[in-house]
């Protein structure tokens, strides 16, 4: 007797697909082959998330710009010398600087964390 690797379903779209299997082990099939009917098929899936891409890029870059935004400030603040590279360099390593020391310094100041330090011999 031949293991079933095509499994067909009816997606809750209401689209059918016979889908192909074999790449899962043997004893998982049926019930992956339950969870992908219980879902939309790929095209209706990708159709209803195309307009998320543009949203999620629109929202990391604000969040990107209001990142930038707090990390020049905090290094105007604490008066941090300023960083030489390139266009997209410099705006990364103030950014990454603001994140390690802010980071630092909760962990080491405000939460009391103790770091011990040994010698290698």
């Amino acid at each position: 007797m031949a293991v079933k690797t095509i499994w067909p379903m009816d997606h809750t779209c209401g689209h059918h697909a016979d889908r192909d299997l074999s790449d899962r082990p043997a004893d998982r099939r049926a019930g992956f082959a339950e969870w992908l009917a219980r879902q939309e098929c790929t095209d209706c899936w990708r159709a209803s998330n195309e307009g998320d891409e543009q949203d999620k890029a629109a929202w990391l870059k604000a969040k990107r710009a209001e990142e930038q935004t707090a990390s020049e400030a905090w290094s105007e603040q604490y008066r941090m010398p300023p960083l030489k590279g390139t266009e997209r360099a410099v705006p990364w390593g103030v950014r990454c600087r603001h994140q390690i020391l802010t980071n630092a310094y909760t962990a080491l100041v405000t939460e009391g964390f103790s770091v011990k330090f040994s010698v290698l011999s």
